[in-house]
């Protein structure tokens, strides 16, 4: 097996949630609107890098992760 990068980057992820997927559906706004900064739910994502899910594209590559745990955590007062 190739050697394993020390760090990686990224700036969006996209979550599959089951449980919990109509409440956390209420939250969010109409439409493809997205949450206002202040309004934003942290969350901490514990898995495993598992596969490539797409090509590069020149920017960067998709790759697919096994969620074990996700956890949701209350969002700081700003």
């Amino acid at each position: 097996m190739p050697k394993i990068p020390k760090s990686v980057s990224s700036d969006f992820v996209i979550l599959d949630v089951k449980r919990g997927r109509h409440a956390l559906s209420k939250c969010m706004p109409a439409g493809s609107a997205g949450l206002a900064a202040q309004d934003r739910i942290p969350v901490v994502i514990y898995g495993f890098i598992s596969h490539q899910w797409g090509c590069d594209d020149g920017i960067s590559i998709e790759f697919g992760v096994d969620v074990e745990r996700v956890v949701l955590t209350d969002p700081k007062p700003a």
